[in-house]
């Protein structure tokens, strides 16, 4: 989970509904609490049972709670804990309506998991090169991140385009042996 401070001005957006403090507060608690939820529970209830964490803590927070915004991150672990016990325990309550978007809220859950996927993809991308040999990582940048063209590039580097497709096969067989290797 990345750092970030809570203070009682995010709190206040959250009671709002600001979008935008919503659309954080969703991305940044739905993957651990999904986590959390997905090793204390069966499968099949995890979605119901992520849904029903959001859903109380954003009643207790509409409530005024907590009293300590910087202790949100724990106090979102505590509900949850306290979920997974009524689903447990078979006292699972009646599930409140909150004024948000069923739609919205999915939308956001899944683009948590993709952001985050593709976080880690594009870091792992630029690890991989900055490890090739400048000349490969060049070509790469070149053509598939900045788009030019081969014949524009062959010019400037002052090669043949057969010579450069050659270092581009080369570099991206490169490429690939690291993105495959097993690290």
């Amino acid at each position: 989970m990345h750092d970030y401070t809570f203070d009682s001005e995010y709190l206040t957006r959250l009671r709002a509904r600001d979008s935008g403090t919503v659309a954080h507060f969703c991305d940044f608690f739905y993957l651990p609490v999904r986590n959390k939820i997905r090793h204390k529970s069966r499968s099949e209830d995890a979605a119901d049972l992520v849904q029903d964490v959001f859903v109380a803590a954003l009643k207790r927070i509409d409530a005024g709670e907590p009293e300590d915004p910087a202790k949100l991150p724990g106090y979102i672990f505590g509900i949850c804990n306290r979920v997974i016990l009524q689903h447990w325990s078979g006292k699972k309550s009646r599930k409140d309506v909150v004024d948000l978007d069923a739609v919205v809220l999915k939308d956001l859950r899944e683009s948590a998991d993709v952001m985050l996927s593709n976080e880690l993809q594009a870091r792992r991308v630029r690890e991989i090169l900055q490890r090739l040999p400048a000349r490969y990582r060049d070509a790469i940048n070149r053509i598939y991140f900045e788009e030019q063209g081969r014949a524009e590039i062959a010019s400037d580097d002052g090669v043949s385009r057969a010579n450069l497709r050659l270092i581009l096969c080369r570099a991206l067989k490169r490429f690939r042996a690291e993105w495959y290797s097993v690290s």
